[in-house]
């Protein structure tokens, strides 16, 4: 019953994000993002150097972009995917941490909080950021508890998971 009710809430922060999601055009920040997802896997990296984002989040809009296409719509859903996304590995976070029932209702916090619905519905990389974050939680626990129970040599791959998340 419990994972039935985290996907309803998952299916709710989709909804709530997607919703209106090409309702406004792209405003400046947004539309820095679009254009520097036009350019070449080299260029985005080598113009990162001089800017204060990584170009990780580029990367994966370029790469978005030669599938979904450069709409607002298909470039501000990487977005609600990050986020929503994001709604998920916190029930995991707070049911690992507390309860299941913790889990669900951090879960259906975070589908309805402003700010997540807000940056959610930009094509910027706050999402993106607050999944790897989430993420990077998650694993922090599962390695922690994983390492007091196994030891290190079990753990190998929760490590280079924990790794691969805040590289």
């Amino acid at each position: 019953m419990n994972r039935l009710l985290v996907l309803l809430v998952v299916l709710l922060a989709f909804g709530l994000r997607v919703a209106m999601l090409d309702h406004q055009s792209f405003w400046n920040d947004e539309g820095n993002s679009a254009r520097i997802a036009e350019r070449s896997p080299r260029l985005i990296v080598e113009g990162a150097a001089g800017d204060i984002h990584p170009p990780g989040y580029y990367l994966l809009l370029a790469g978005w972009r030669a599938v979904a296409g450069h709409s607002e719509f298909a470039l501000r859903f990487v977005s609600v995917a990050a986020s929503t996304l994001a709604a998920a590995v916190i029930a995991a976070l707070g049911q690992r941490l507390f309860s299941a029932a913790a889990g669900l209702l951090a879960a259906l916090l975070a589908a309805v909080s402003a700010f997540q619905v807000y940056y959610a519905q930009e094509a910027r990389m706050y999402a993106l950021l607050a999944l790897l974050a989430t993420l990077s939680l998650l694993l922090t626990v599962d390695v922690l508890r994983h390492l007091e129970k196994k030891g290190i040599q079990s753990a190998r791959a929760l490590i280079a998971g924990y790794v691969l998340v805040n590289a």
